[in-house]
């Protein structure tokens, strides 16, 4: 995340679960720093698999997880995950 002195890993599921993870390595434990469900009640999932890209400023993470939809999970200024919104697209 932005500003943050170490990198965390961003783990999606098959099953559209999702979490954030980050090691402390003065306790030497795993943490998370988020978790959640991306899937939807509409769409039909993608033939390819799903992809994931996150924004390098850390300002979004974006999904391709259901045909015609982009979801995006935007941060906020601290860094924090805010709730999920779809993009509607028509694949050409």
């Amino acid at each position: 995340m932005w500003g943050e002195p170490q990198d965390f890993l961003f783990i999606a599921t098959e099953r559209y679960k999702f979490c954030v993870l980050q090691w402390d390595a003065e306790t030497s434990e795993l943490i998370t720093r988020a978790m959640g469900d991306v899937s939807d009640r509409i769409g039909r999932p993608t033939d390819n698999g799903q992809i994931g890209i996150i924004d390098p400023d850390c300002r979004l993470i974006g999904l391709h997880l259901y045909d015609g939809l982009f979801k995006v999970i935007p941060f906020d200024n601290k860094g924090q995950l805010k709730e999920a919104f779809n993009i509607r697209y028509q694949e050409v």
